[in-house]
C-alpha cells in the first residue's frame, strides 16, 4: 500500500472523512507524525523514499517560531518539493512550504475565521488542479501569511479585513513543480467545522473589535452547513486531480 505522511500541527486539525476515503480508494496508508507533541524534540524525518505523498496541515504556531522540529520540517519539505515528491500544505502547512522555499512569513494585521472568497488568478484557472475550484469560496482560519517563493506560481489571492479597518491583499494559494500550499481549509468537512466552532471559539476574538464572537461563531455555522456538500465536491476533486497531477 502506498503511503501518505500526514503532518499534525494541532491534535484538532485533522485529516477528515472526505480526504480519507478519497486517499483509502487509491489505497493509501495515512501515517500521522503529530508534531504538536514534538516541537521541542530533535525530530528526524522519514526517508524520502519512502513517502509517496505529504500532507502537511495547519495549527496556531507561526512558521517563524524557532522550534527545533520546525527547522526539520522545513528542511524535510523543501528536499521533498525539490525532489519532485508532491507536497499538499495547508495553512501552516503552506505557510512552512512558502519558508522551506525562501519566501516570507508575517502577520496580515487582520484575522480570518470562516468563509471569505478567492480571486483566482489566470494561472489558477488554467492549472489542473487549481481549477477544480469552480466556486471560490473557501473555509479560512489564519492571522499571518506567506510570500510566493521564487520559482512559484501564484494560484489565488485573497482580501483580509485588518484590525485597523483597511484591507489587505494576501496570498491564498501557490504552485511549485508538484506540489501546493493552501491558506485556506480545503480538507475541511462540516463534522470538523462544528468541532473548530467550539475549539476554537477563542479565535474570534482576534478579527478585532468590530466582530462579535458569537455573532461570528453563529454565522459561520449557518455559511458553512448551507456551502459544505459543494465545499467537500470541489475539494474531493482537487485532491483527486492533485493526486493525478503527481502520477499517483
Amino acid at each position: 500500500m502506498r503511503r501518505a505522511l500526514i503532518i499534525r500541527h494541532h491534535p484538532k486539525e485533522t485529516l477528515a472523512a472526505n480526504f480519507r476515503g478519497i486517499l483509502a480508494a487509491r489505497e493509501f496508508e495515512p501515517v500521522p507524525v503529530d508534531l504538536f507533541d514534538r516541537l521541542h524534540d530533535d525530530w528526524q524525518p522519514p526517508s524520502l523514499d519512502r513517502p509517496v505523498v505529504v500532507m502537511a496541515f495547519g495549527g496556531p504556531m507561526s512558521a517563524n517560531d524557532d522550534f527545533p522540529a520546525f527547522h526539520r520540517e522545513r528542511q524535510f519539505l523543501r528536499e521533498a518539493m525539490d525532489g519532485d515528491l508532491p507536497v499538499f500544505g495547508v495553512c501552516l502547512g503552506a505557510q512552512m512550504m512558502s519558508a522551506a522555499l525562501g519566501g516570507t512569513v508575517e502577520p496580515t494585521g487582520g484575522y480570518q475565521f470562516g468563509l471569505r472568497k478567492i480571486h483566482v488568478t489566470a494561472e489558477g484557472d488554467a492549472d489542473p488542479v487549481f481549477s477544480k475550484i469552480r466556486t471560490p469560496l473557501v473555509p479560512t482560519l489564519h492571522g499571518e501569511c506567506f510570500t510566493i517563493p521564487r520559482g512559484a506560481i501564484k494560484l489565488a489571492e485573497g482580501d483580509m479585513l485588518c484590525r485597523d479597518g483597511l484591507y489587505r491583499r494576501i496570498n491564498m494559494a501557490f504552485r511549485y513543480r508538484n506540489s501546493y500550499g493552501f491558506q485556506f481549509e480545503p480538507q475541511l468537512t462540516l463534522d470538523e467545522f462544528l468541532v473548530w466552532n467550539e475549539v476554537f471559539y477563542g479565535d474570534y476574538a482576534l478579527m478585532g473589535d468590530r466582530f462579535d464572537p458569537g455573532e461570528e461563531a453563529a454565522r459561520n455555522e449557518r455559511e458553512f452547513t448551507k456551502f459544505a456538500h459543494a465545499h467537500e465536491a470541489q475539494m474531493g476533486e482537487l485532491l483527486a486531480a492533485f493526486l493525478e497531477n503527481a502520477g499517483l
